[in-house]
């Protein structure tokens, strides 16, 4: 029988919306099944507004045992799933998103497609505003983990392409593209950023200069203890930078999830919040549960 995490379960309408209770997942399948044995499935009440969101199925890798300690660590978790920028749990006292479209296009929203688990959203067409908190604990300490896939990244010049960022522009994980000038001079590297501003808005960064295949997915997982805050990417070691001040409460504002630029430029997907910062183990345990093609490439 498989070990199930205690966590925060999202029950959606048809229109997105929903409420959050507490319970673990065991508990939620047998009343599930409780409720289908005395009065038939709980959805097929034409009375029924609220709809479950359905659960993980049990060869899910997040029910696996190993992952039991992290996921328990889960403050916010957007799967894309329903083709929905909804997230399927978060701690929050609030956790709806503003959602936009392509700047100025005036389109209705992000889309969806066929993504590393289930569905994945599609970098630059559109994003997520999420109030920060209880759900990304930026204050203080914590982690976030994103897989991308790039696709259509243009060189020797591009645009950049955000992935998280909060609305102040002190946070942010992003691919900086290239720009070559006339001279045929670089002008700007391309490179996966992971940058953070402090109390006096002075910026620091650290940075993965490694070339991104199209077509391949990369995990990134950017953790933070102020003053020092590092990058992982696809489970290698931690490159660690520090801020000159401790970002106050103040510093940072709501989470910005997925890239409005127009052009597609790839996938993000599972993308998840924790409030602890995350060992190199668990990013790689992380890694090989949701990729399972890269096991047999470490």
């Amino acid at each position: 029988m498989v070990a199930l995490p205690p966590m925060w379960f999202r029950f959606r309408s048809r229109a997105s919306t929903g409420m959050l209770v507490t319970a673990t997942q065991h508990t939620l399948f047998i009343l599930a099944a409780i409720a289908i044995v005395i009065g038939g499935s709980p959805c097929s009440r034409a009375d029924d507004a609220t709809k479950a969101a359905p659960p993980p199925p049990f060869d899910s890798p997040y029910l696996r045992t190993e992952l039991r300690e992290l996921m328990a660590a889960v403050t916010l978790h957007l799967s894309f799933d329903n083709e929905t920028m909804t997230p399927d749990m978060a701690e929050g006292p609030e956790y709806t998103p503003q959602v936009s479209g392509i700047t100025g296009q005036g389109t209705s929203g992000p889309q969806f497609a066929q993504g590393l688990v289930g569905k994945a959203l599609v970098l630059g067409s559109g994003s997520g505003v999420y109030p920060r908190a209880g759900n990304v604990l930026l204050q203080k300490r914590g982690a976030v983990a994103v897989w991308i896939k790039p696709e259509n990244w243009q060189r020797p010049n591009d645009r950049n392409c955000v992935f998280l960022m909060t609305t102040d522009a002190a946070f942010y994980l992003q691919r900086q593209g290239p720009l070559m000038g006339e001279d045929n001079k670089v002008r700007r590297h391309e490179v996966i950023q992971y940058l953070v501003r402090d109390e006096g808005r002075r910026l620091a960064g650290a940075s993965d200069y490694s070339a991104w295949t199209d077509g391949r997915w990369y995990l990134l997982v950017a953790n933070w203890s102020w003053p020092t805050f590092e990058l992982s990417v696809n489970a290698e070691p931690f490159q660690g930078k520090s801020v000159q001040a401790v970002p106050g409460k103040d510093v940072f504002g709501a989470l910005v999830v997925g890239d409005r630029g127009g052009d597609p430029r790839g996938l993000l997907d599972e993308c998840m919040a924790f409030r602890r910062p995350l060992s190199l183990d668990e990013v790689i345990l992380l890694y090989r549960s949701l990729n399972k093609a890269t096991e047999t490439a470490r």
